[in-house]
C-alpha cells in the first residue's frame, strides 16, 4: 500500500485497525435432494444506482434476496456492511450487520481527501452455504474551494498546516475544515488581518461549499519592519584552549535572527576565511592550523536582509606537532554513493592516504566489521544475500602505523532481492493463525500473550503460538473506524496482583474511551474497575490507545488528537498526547504540567502528537521512543521526554523550530529524487508501528543488539535503528501482511502482530 494518509484524511491507522475482508460467491454446487442447488438472487435497492453524497448525509441501506430453492430468507441468512474507499486501501464505515437494511451517517470531519467514495455490499446465504455478494458504491459530490488572501501571497493555514495563499482544494460538500489568518511579516512589510470574504473571524470553520468559491482574507500593510542584526557565538574551540599544526579542529558557531532567517555563517582565522559559508545549522567547519602561534577565531553571520554581525573572538594557543598525530585520510570508491539494487556480490572498496604511512583500512556493514586490508588497493566484497532487501550502511575508517584513526567515511545502498530476513534468520508467518482485527498485543511474566481484537475480545497465546478458542474476556464498544478495543498491558507486579489494564472505546453514556483494570485468574478476567474515562469522541480516527508501564511504576498512555490537530497543543483537554497516571488511575502529583490537582493537564507529560498509535518504554533505561504517524509526508518517531512538545500541527517531520522535540528518525511518504538522498536515506513508508527495543544480551547477533526495531503498515518493511552507531538505520526484514505491533518476546525472538497472525522472528 502507497497511499497517502493526511490530516483530514484517515490515516493508515484507520487501516490498520479495520479493515474489511472482501468476500464473494464460492461457486459451489450441492446435490441435495438429487438435484443442483442454485445460489440465492441478491439485489440492493438503496442507495440507487448513481447515488451521491454530502458530508454528513444519512445513507440509508435496503437490499432484497430471494432463493429458488429456500424461498424468503431469514435475516439470520442475511449480511450488508460497508465501507470507505480511500486511495488504494479501505476503512471500514459499517461493519459486518445481519439483516438487509439500515443506515450510516457520512461523518462531517476527518476524512479530506476527495478520493474518497462508500462501497455498500449485501451478502445472501442459502442454506446449502451458496451465497451471493452484491455491492453498490456512492460516490461524493465534490467542488473546488479556493483559500486566498489580500494581497496576495500571505500564509493562511487549512487545518491547522500553513501555506502561501492562493490555494486551491478539491473536497467533498459539506466536509467542515478549519481555516485561519493571522498579523504576519512578509517582504519586510507587517501585515494586520482585517476580515475574510465570508464574514468570519480570524480562525473559523467553513463547509466546503456546494459550488466553486473562494474565501479571501484581507490584510492591512502597516508598514515597512527594521531588518534586525543577527546574532552569532563562536562555540567551539573553548577560549583560550590549544592546539597543534597539521591537526584538524571543528569550528561550530550558533546563529540566529529575531525576524528573518540566517543566510550563512563564515569563519575567520583573523582576516583569513576559513573554508566555505556555511548556509545550515549546525554551523561549521573543519579548520587545520596552518602555523604555530596565537590565533583569534571568529564567526560572522549574515542574515536574510544583508545585516551582518561578528562574533566574539575566541583565542587558540597551536603548537608544532612533536611526533605524528594526523590521521590518514579515506573515503569510499566502489560502490558508488546511494547505489540502488545491489544483488549478488559487490565490491566494496576504499582510497586511503597518510602523511607517513596507512597502515589498514577497516570495512563495516551496517556497525559490523566485514574486513580488514592492510594494502593498497584496499577492498573486500559484500555478499548482498546476507541482508535483506533495503537500505544498509557502509563504513570505512583507516589507522596509520602512529595508531592514528581516522573518522568514519559512510555511504548509504540499496539492496535489492527477495530476501524476508538477514541471513540466519526464521521468519513465521503463521505462528500464530486465527485472529480477526488485533490491533495490539503484551506479554505475561509466564509467557503467554494477551491480543486485543477491535471488537472487543482479548485472546490468550500459549507460549508456544497456540490461539485459545476462549477470550479472555469480552467488552461492549464502538468499533467504527479507529475505535474498539485499541491497548492492553500487564501490571509490572501482575505475577502477584493479576492486573491487567485495558483501553477500549464505549458507548456507555456517549460514545469515549475508557481505560480499565482487571483482575486475571487463569486465562478469564474479571471485576472491572474503570480508571479513567476521557472525553467524548468527535471522530473515528485518531483514537491510539498504546500503554506501558514506564521504569519509575507508572502508567503511561497515548492518546491520539481525534482528527482535531489543534487539540494536541490545547493543556486543556487529553488529546494529542502522552498521559502518565499512577498504577490505580490517580494523577502523580509531578507531572510537568499539574498546577492544579484534578485539572486534565495534570495527567499530561507530554504533548504535540497525531496519533501516536504504538510507542514502547526499554527495560532498564526508561527510554521511550513514540511512533507518530504522520499527515501527508513524514512518518516520525520521537524520543519520549518529560514536558516535550513534538510539535504537531504546526510542525511535521524534520524541524528546527524553537520550543519543539525534534524526531530521532523521520522518513517520508514519498521517495526522494534521488532515491536515498532524503534525510531517511531509501526509507520511505505511509504509517509507523513499533516497536521493540532489542536486550543487548538478545540472542540476536550484531548490529541488533541494544537498538530498535519498528514497522510499517503501508510497505510492511521491519527497520532497524542502531542506537549505538549514530542512529543509523537499517533494512531487517520482511512481512506477508500489514503490521499492527512489534514486540520483542521474552526469549528475544522478535514478534509482528498483523490483524489475523502473528508472525515471530528467530536467530539462529
Amino acid at each position: 500500500m502507497n497511499g497517502r494518509f493526511g490530516h483530514g484524511v484517515m490515516t493508515a491507522v484507520s487501516s490498520i485497525v479495520a479493515l474489511v475482508a472482501c468476500g464473494g460467491s464460492d461457486g459451489g454446487s450441492d446435490s441435495a435432494a438429487g438435484g443442483v442447488n442454485t445460489a440465492p438472487l441478491a439485489q440492493i435497492t438503496s442507495p440507487a444506482e448513481g447515488s451521491t453524497f454530502r458530508a454528513g448525509d444519512t445513507l440509508s441501506f435496503l437490499a432484497q434476496a430471494s432463493d429458488p430453492e429456500d424461498g424468503a430468507l431469514s435475516a439470520s441468512s442475511l449480511t450488508w456492511w460497508a465501507e470507505l474507499h480511500h486511495n488504494d486501501h479501505t476503512h471500514p464505515f459499517v461493519p459486518p450487520t445481519p439483516g438487509n437494511s439500515g443506515s450510516a451517517q457520512a461523518p462531517l470531519r476527518g476524512e479530506t481527501s476527495d478520493n474518497v467514495f462508500y462501497r455498500f455490499h449485501f451478502k445472501a446465504t442459502d442454506s446449502a452455504g451458496l451465497q451471493t455478494e452484491v455491492t453498490r458504491d456512492v460516490l461524493p459530490q465534490k467542488s473546488n474551494f479556493t483559500l486566498a488572501t489580500q494581497p496576495a501571497g500571505l500564509q493562511l493555514t487549512l487545518d491547522g498546516q500553513p501555506f502561501a495563499a492562493p490555494r486551491t482544494t478539491i473536497g467533498v460538500v459539506g466536509l467542515l475544515r478549519d481555516v485561519g489568518a493571522a498579523d504576519q511579516v512578509f517582504n519586510g512589510h507587517t501585515y494586520q488581518f482585517s476580515a475574510w470574504s465570508d464574514g468570519g473571524a480570524a480562525m473559523h470553520t467553513i463547509a466546503t461549499p456546494a459550488a466553486d468559491a473562494t474565501f479571501t482574507a484581507v490584510f492591512i500593510d502597516r508598514g515597512p519592519v527594521a531588518n534586525a542584526p543577527p546574532t552569532v557565538t563562536l562555540t567551539a574551540p573553548a577560549n583560550n584552549s590549544s592546539g597543534n599544526t597539521g591537526t584538524p579542529i571543528t569550528l561550530s558557531a550558533t546563529a540566529a535572527d529575531s525576524d528573518g532567517s540566517i543566510a550563512g555563517v563564515q569563519f575567520f582565522d583573523g582576516a583569513t576565511a576559513v573554508g566555505a559559508i556555511d548556509t545550515t545549522p549546525p554551523y561549521s567547519v573543519s579548520w587545520t592550523p596552518p602555523s604555530a602561534g596565537v590565533h583569534t577565531l571568529t564567526a560572522r553571520a549574515t542574515d536574510n536582509g544583508g545585516a551582518v554581525t561578528t562574533s566574539a573572538p575566541v583565542s587558540v594557543s597551536i603548537t608544532d606537532s612533536a611526533t605524528d598525530t594526523q590521521p590518514p585520510v579515506v573515503a569510499i570508491t566502489a560502490p558508488a554513493a546511494l547505489a540502488d539494487g545491489l544483488t549478488g556480490t559487490v565490491s566494496f572498496n576504499a582510497s586511503a592516504t597518510d602523511n607517513v604511512a596507512v597502515a589498514n583500512v577497516e570495512f563495516q556493514v551496517d556497525g559490523v566489521t566485514l574486513a580488514t586490508d592492510t594494502s593498497a588497493p584496499y577492498g573486500t566484497s559484500i555478499d548482498t544475500s546476507a541482508y535483506a532487501p533495503g537500505q544498509h550502511v557502509l563504513r570505512v575508517r583507516g589507522r596509520d602505523s602512529a595508531g592514528n584513526v581516522s573518522a568514519w567515511s559512510s555511504t548509504l545502498v540499496r539492496v535489492a532481492g527477495s530476501g524476508v530476513a538477514p541471513a540466519g534468520f526464521t521468519r513465521n508467518a503463521s505462528w500464530t493463525t486465527g485472529l480477526s482485527l488485533a490491533t495490539t498485543f503484551t506479554q505475561l511474566p509466564d509467557g503467554r500473550l494477551l491480543v486485543a481484537q477491535q471488537g472487543g475480545a482479548l485472546r490468550v497465546v500459549q507460549s508456544d503460538g497456540t490461539l485459545l478458542a476462549a477470550p479472555m474476556l469480552t467488552v461492549t464498544v464502538d468499533s467504527t473506524e479507529e475505535r474498539g478495543l485499541v491497548g492492553v498491558v500487564a501490571h509490572p507486579a501482575f505475577a502477584s496482583n493479576g492486573f491487567i489494564y485495558i483501553y477500549y472505546t464505549t458507548p456507555d453514556g456517549g460514545t469515549h474511551n475508557r481505560l480499565s483494570r482487571f483482575t486475571v485468574s487463569g486465562n478469564t478476567a474479571s471485576n472491572e474497575v474503570a480508571l479513567l474515562n476521557l472525553p467524548p469522541l468527535t471522530a473515528g480516527i485518531h483514537n491510539s490507545g498504546a500503554m506501558h508501564f514506564g521504569t519509575d511504576g507508572k502508567l503511561y498512555v497515548a492518546v491520539g488528537d481525534n482528527a482535531v490537530g489543534t487539540q494536541a497543543q490545547d493543556l486543556s483537554n487529553p488529546f494529542g498526547k502522552i498521559l502518565r497516571l499512577n498504577d490505580d488511575g490517580t494523577i502523580p502529583g509531578d507531572n510537568p504540567f499539574c498546577t492544579t490537582a484534578g485539572n486534565v493537564a495534570c495527567a499530561v507529560w507530554a504533548l504535540g502528537l497525531r496519533n501516536p498509535f504504538t510507542f514502547a518504554i526499554q527495560p532498564g533505561t526508561g527510554r521511550m521512543h513514540i511512533n507518530d504517524v504522520g499527515q501527508a509526508s513524514w512518518e516520525e518517531i520521537n524520543v519520549g521526554a518529560r514536558g516535550a512538545n513534538y510539535g504537531w500541527p504546526t510542525t511535521e517531520g524534520p524541524t528546527t523550530a524553537s520550543g519543539i522535540t525534534a524526531p530521532l528518525f523521520t522518513y517520508p511518504h514519498d521517495e526522494p529524487t534521488p532515491p536515498g538522498s532524503g534525510p531517511a536515506g531509501f526509507f520511505s513508508g505511509i504509517c509507523v508501528i513499533g516497536g521493540g527495543f532489542y536486550p543487548a544480551s538478545g540472542p540476536f547477533p550484531a548490529p541488533w543488539r541494544g537498538g530498535y526495531f519498528f514497522a510499517d503498515f503501508g510497505q510492511r518493511f521491519i527497520g532497524f535503528i542502531d542506537l549505538n552507531n549514530d542512529n543509523a538505520a537499517y533494512a531487517f526484514g520482511s512481512l506477508t501482511a500489514n503490521p499492527v505491533s512489534l514486540m520483542v518476546a521474552a526469549d528475544g525472538a522478535l514478534l509482528v502482530l498483523t490483524q489475523g497472525a502473528i508472525t515471530r522472528f528467530t536467530h539462529p
